[in-house]
């Protein structure tokens, strides 16, 4: 009994398509299906925000660990390599998922989890390459300045610069004159 002023309450009815493959499941196993279907779901995801959390540790470390190498006066190819490692470690976890079953073309026994591997490689092998880019560009940076200081430093003590010559231009010119020379005494 409706009272002045008071809106009927719409009715919504929960239904569900029925095929031929639902047909035979009772309405509990049905519910069972779907209660485990949305566990699945809910797994899936937590699995996604575990791989993206497992990739942002790993970069941690890798960015953490490179720069600790950095600042330790390390250069060159221990720092690259400490930087390379997370990548090759997370490559070799994504492979685990590939299955080579009497084929050269292997099959994905879990598309989710490789799909994290290859995204997590992916995000190491990023960072992987702005840190060897920035020891790339420190070491240009630190050979800038030792030649600038080099050369003020020779300034100041009055030290000449070696004086220019032509020898690559004359060394040319003698090969170009043995290599004609060579061929000539061949042809005679």
């Amino acid at each position: 009994m409706l009272i002045k002023n008071q809106n009927q309450t719409p009715i919504y009815f929960d239904a569900e398509i029925v095929d031929e493959r639902t047909q035979h499941i009772q309405g509990e196993q049905y519910d069972s299906e779907q209660v485990q279907q949305a566990i699945a779901q809910t797994d899936g995801g937590v699995t996604v925000l575990r791989g993206i959390a497992q990739g942002a540790v790993l970069a941690g470390f890798q960015v953490a660990s490179t720069q600790s190498l950095y600042l330790a006066g390390c250069v060159g190819l221990f720092p690259a390599v400490v930087a390379g490692l997370p990548v090759g470690l997370s490559v070799a976890g994504a492979l685990c998922y590939l299955r080579f079953e009497n084929s050269f073309i292997p099959t994905i026994s879990d598309r989710q989890k490789f799909g994290l591997g290859v995204t997590r490689t992916l995000m190491l092998a990023a960072s992987s390459w702005k840190l060897t880019t920035d020891a790339q560009q420190m070491d240009f940076v630190a050979r800038s300045s030792f030649l600038g200081v080099t050369q003020q430093v020779k300034q100041y003590e009055g030290i000449e610069s070696p004086k220019q010559t032509n020898f690559p231009l004359i060394l040319g010119f003698t090969a170009v004159v043995a290599v004609i020379l060579a061929f000539y005494w061949r042809k005679r």
